[in-house]
């Protein structure tokens, strides 16, 4: 059972009286770690500040993923009152309302917090006047981010190897090579495969009282008992997954599958991004693993670079951009996030309706399923970037601004021209026939193009190289697939074809 998160476990600790000349230390509900709290906050008896924030629960974002912000922040006041500090926890309408009424009740001296991990919290506690230190929550230092100026993720990760001595054999990586994608990149078994158990905690009775009261106003399934709410669940997950699971996310790491939502995947996220661990610890403890001979060098590697290579890279590169990078439209693709996708509906496209399930159930789904299926079909239907973004943002469980700008804008839909990654993710459906099983319970078929049986996806794909073709003739890389759809005998067939194509995608009928 873990601890009570009713209302009088939020009242509790409020303070009654002012206690001039104290300092304050901000805690916001994505930095939940008691290790990184500074020293003086102890020594000086300084308070320490937690908003729960009534504007955010009231977001219409996945019932489990509200869940966990509100199960977790509580969580923690309640174990640092246990830890002998003094906490004010308090329930606003927002973050400017909470620290409005700190101090007018507390009157602290200042209040100093860790940088919040999104621009958009960071320019509303500065406007507030509070003192934002750096971030221990991720390993890059920004200043040198900013001074290498680096083109590609490939060169920013070697250099967080080289500098943090993770798989590295003095100047040289274990193994001869920096990755091993060719390894890790097989398609789902045939017969479905074998999957590690994922972690679990089974919910306290408060913690389904809290469901409860989210469900009417929250879409989603209840899957908090799959998430962790607390530091030790975290540590629990974290062995649970260096022992059962990463030792076998390599080689299967862009496969998907119709039964299965989470196959060897970690899920991870959930507790880094909430401050319950700390990227260096998660890194270590796999290493240690690998060290020992326990997970094999190509799943090592493979999950070390999700970790220190592409989350430190799109978090990083959140902070050296400004706010008009969530405006852009490389693409200049209009059409809203649809109905069917945001109530999780039923959807012609087994790939789609599978996706659609698992992020429906456990408010999560894996890479290939963000990336291949929801933003693939984002992008060839032609949907607004920075609207997928946000209702991305609000939806899955380790969603946030910092985490959706790059991955969804510049990588997952080209968003910024080629600034994140260089080449748009698209594909047909013959990628996912290879990849996946979502292909064979369909009704539509991955390698048709203008027939009424051809795949949404395949015939979008190529009307995307045709309908772009100014925009990328500058990209090398896809340079092949665009004159290949440009000497297509049928493409003005694709062209015809496509709008019902896109009609599919996005309406689900």
């Amino acid at each position: 059972m873990g601890p009570r998160l009713g209302a009088r476990h939020v009242l509790l600790g409020r303070m009654s009286t002012k206690c001039t000349m104290k300092r304050t230390f901000l805690i916001l509900g994505d930095q939940l770690q008691q290790s990184v709290i500074p020293d003086w906050v102890r020594r000086d008896s300084g308070v320490i500040l937690l908003i729960e924030n009534q504007g955010l629960v009231a977001r219409p974002g996945h019932l489990t993923r509200t869940a966990i912000y509100l199960s977790a922040l509580r969580n923690f006041a309640h174990e640092l009152r246990e830890a002998n500090f003094a906490v004010d926890y308090r329930v606003a309408d927002s973050f400017t309302q909470g620290v409005e009424a700190h101090r007018a009740e507390v009157a602290p001296a200042e209040i100093v917090m860790h940088r919040p991990h999104g621009r958009r919290a960071q320019n509303v506690f500065a406007r507030l006047g509070i003192e934002l230190l750096p971030s221990p929550f991720f390993l890059t230092d920004l200043a040198t981010f900013r001074a290498k100026n680096y083109s590609t993720m490939e060169m920013f990760y070697r250099d967080q190897r080289r500098s943090l001595q993770i798989l590295m054999d003095g100047d040289r990586p274990v193994g001869g090579r920096w990755n091993f994608d060719e390894q890790n990149r097989l398609p789902l078994p045939k017969d479905g495969g074998t999957w590690p158990t994922p972690w679990s905690e089974e919910l306290s009775s408060d913690e389904f009282a809290l469901v409860a009261a989210l469900a009417p106003t929250h879409p989603g399934g209840n899957a908090l008992a799959y998430w962790p709410r607390t530091r030790a669940q975290a540590l629990a997950q974290l062995d649970h997954a260096v022992a059962t699971i990463i030792p076998f996310f390599g080689p299967f790491e862009d496969a998907a599958s119709t039964a299965n939502w989470h196959l060897a995947h970690s899920r991870l996220s959930v507790a880094l991004n909430l401050g319950l661990l700390l990227p260096d610890e998660v890194v270590r403890a796999v290493n240690r693993e690998f060290d020992a001979g326990r997970i094999p060098l190509p799943s090592a590697e493979g999950f070390i670079r999700q970790v220190i290579g592409w989350r430190e890279w799109v978090w990083a590169l959140h902070q050296t951009r400004d706010a008009a990078y969530a405006e852009k439209n490389f693409l200049a693709a209009q059409a809203p996030v649809p109905s069917t996708w945001r109530e999780f509906g039923e959807h012609a496209m087994t790939c789609l309706s599978t996706t659609l399930h698992h992020l429906y159930e456990f408010g999560w789904t894996h890479h290939i399923e963000r990336l291949m299926i929801l933003t693939n079909a984002a992008t060839l239907s032609g949907l607004n970037p920075r609207d997928v973004a946000r209702w991305m943002e609000i939806t899955f469980v380790d969603g946030a601004e910092w985490v959706m700008e790059a991955n969804v804008i510049g990588m997952g839909m080209f968003g910024d021209g080629g600034l994140t990654a260089t080449k748009p993710y698209v594909a047909g459906g013959n990628y996912l026939k290879k990849m996946t099983d979502f292909c064979r319970s369909c009704r539509f078929q991955p390698t048709e193009r203008t027939t009424d049986n051809a795949c949404p996806l395949t015939t979008l794909y190529w009307a995307f190289f045709l309908n772009h073709s100014e925009r990328l003739a500058g990209l090398h890389r896809i340079a092949p697939q665009r004159r290949a759809a440009e000497q297509r005998p049928d493409r003005a067939e694709i062209q015809i074809r496509s709008a019902r194509a896109r009609e599919v995608v996005q309406k689900g009928i």
